[in-house]
């Protein structure tokens, strides 16, 4: 069995040690694997159209939107976070929301140069398009009346797959970062590790 390495308890006396920063960091790793996979397999469809049809159009950049932002906030607990854990944590990295400039902020001192050159001014576009527009209503009422605006993003090819570029490189970033905190786990290790303090938002 692998699992990440566990850092050091920033304080003993947290009420919560669990979850640390890498298995947070792993959560939305994985969430942003899984809207790349759907954001593929729709836009690149050959047997339904998601191109033509406004609804199914901004549902895919809703895919695409989501994905940015789960493998953001994957790199901002990553480089970010190690000192927190538990509710603390949780907390923390619930309070950047949708704000994708707000984690692109964070976490572009750790991009290369080349690839802020190349995506970062398509990644800001992404926080100037609402969330909202995941719904049927919100994307006619956009379209009529930011047209312009729709017509350089979600409407255009090249702007979608340049954004869709951006997000599997940053899957990539964050994998090799992660990969790096896998090991064999002692059955001890793991005894200890299941009963640390946990919290869980929706536990009543």
């Amino acid at each position: 069995m692998t699992r990440t390495n566990t850092p050091g308890i920033e304080s003993m006396s947290a009420k919560t040690t669990r979850p640390i920063y890498l298995e947070v960091s792993s959560h939305f790793f994985h969430d942003a694997a899984d809207f790349e996979v759907r954001f593929r397999h729709c836009y690149y469809s050959k047997d339904i159209s998601f191109d033509t049809p406004r609804s199914r159009k901004v549902k895919t950049f809703i895919d695409l939107r989501m994905g940015i932002e789960s493998i953001l906030k994957s790199l901002v607990v990553y480089y970010e976070s190690s000192s927190k854990q538990g509710k603390n944590l949780v907390n923390w990295i619930e309070k950047f929301s949708h704000n994708i400039e707000k984690s692109l902020n964070k976490v572009e001192i750790h991009l290369t140069d080349q690839f802020l050159n190349q995506y970062r001014d398509c990644l800001l576009e992404l926080h100037e398009l609402p969330i909202g527009l995941r719904y049927r209503l919100d994307a006619w009422d956009f379209h009529d009346n930011q047209e312009e605006k729709y017509a350089q993003t979600i409407a255009s090819q090249t702007w979608m797959e340049l954004v869709y570029e951006a997000l599997k490189e940053l899957i990539g970033l964050a994998n090799f970062e992660l990969s790096k905190h896998n090991r064999i786990v002692k059955a001890s290790e793991l005894h200890a590790e299941i009963f640390e303090p946990r919290y869980e938002k929706y536990k009543k």
